[in-house]
């Protein structure tokens, strides 16, 4: 009897503490469009183990539960798929896809359909509609697995991405393999999962914080550096090289990367990414004012910008408005 609740209480925590830190997760003051996918993520993932762990220590339960748990499958794939390409774009400070919607909204006509056909007139339907959702979950996952191939970045920045992409498949795995294992593995296997990416997100939290704790210049150092800084970015304009690096960057100035993030990120509070688009982007201001007959393509090549969807996701971002809309308010 012990140990059939121990097995309920560990197949359950992880679908509880996954609603848990989805709410975390919405309720941050910075709002990125990364982390809504993963709450959500975690929403649809909670829904569908705590079904598996209430029908199996429970096989009476009403066949709307079931329903309901069944369909949160269906957008297990996508946001997965979403997560890792909101994360990427964040990233590489590059535009998300205008048509990320539309893999919600199939997600959400397929479980209309469910609607319309329910479980419970229609049960040797979803008894066998169950193997095309999980391979409609796989699809996902093999288009999240390709974008992650193709970025190949492996970073304590990336930890919690891959975390979250691999215990998606793992979850998955458990599900597939149910009829050879059984049928709470798949709520067990997001207890597991969950816990490892919760323990990623802070270790990679406390990593953040605790990453130049050695090197902390003090307060006299750091302006001084962030005045070197500033007369090469504006002296020599190096916000206009389209590959302008870290590294480059601390060559310049004669410090070692590390202490050059530092004073970036502790002292005035910015990414890398964000402070040398800073730069390009008043650039750009300058010459969408000054060059009226430039387009947009040549405004964002002259400002350092290597593609046209980078320019305008950084424009909006700094300045809140788009380059064209600039313009025209500053029009006579």
């Amino acid at each position: 009897m012990l140990s059939k609740q121990l097995l309920f209480l560990f197949s359950a925590l992880g679908a509880v503490n996954g609603l848990f830190l989805a709410c975390y997760l919405f309720s941050r003051r910075t709002q990125r469009l990364a982390n809504g996918m993963l709450g959500a993520l975690l929403v649809a993932v909670g829904v569908r183990t705590g079904k598996s762990t209430f029908y199996y220590f429970n096989p009476d339960l009403a066949v709307e539960f079931l329903q309901f748990g069944m369909s949160a499958c269906l957008f297990i794939g996508p946001l997965t798929y979403l997560y890792v390409h909101c994360s990427l774009a964040d990233l590489k400070q590059r535009a998300v896809s205008r048509h990320w919607r539309w893999h919600i909204l199939l997600a959400l006509l397929i479980v209309g359909l469910g609607v319309v056909f329910p479980y419970s007139a229609y049960p040797y339907i979803w008894h066998h509609v169950m193997g095309g959702v999980h391979i409609y979950w796989l699809l996902y996952l093999l288009l999240a697995g390709r974008e992650l191939w193709q970025a190949r970045v492996l970073s304590r920045q990336t930890i919690l991405l891959h975390s979250v992409f691999f215990s998606s498949c793992l979850i998955l795995a458990a599900y597939v393999s149910t009829p050879i294992t059984s049928y709470i593995v798949g709520a067990l296997s997001f207890t597991f999962s969950i816990h490892v990416t919760v323990l990623t997100f802070f270790l990679q939290s406390d990593a953040k914080k605790d990453k130049y704790q050695n090197r902390r210049l003090d307060e006299t150092e750091a302006r001084a550096l962030i005045g070197a800084l500033d007369e090469v970015m504006r002296g020599q304009q190096l916000y206009l090289n389209p590959n302008l690096n870290l590294a480059l960057l601390a060559k310049k100035v004669g410090n070692l990367q590390t202490t050059v993030s530092q004073v970036i990120n502790d002292n005035l509070g910015k990414s890398f990414n964000l402070y040398i688009n800073e730069f390009r982007i008043q650039h750009a201001q300058d010459l969408l004012l000054r060059e009226s007959h430039l387009n947009m393509e040549l405004v964002a090549e002259r400002s350092g910008f290597n593609s046209n969807s980078t320019f305008f996701a950084a424009f909006k971002k700094i300045t809140g408005q788009t380059p064209a809309s600039f313009r025209a308010a500053a029009a006579p």
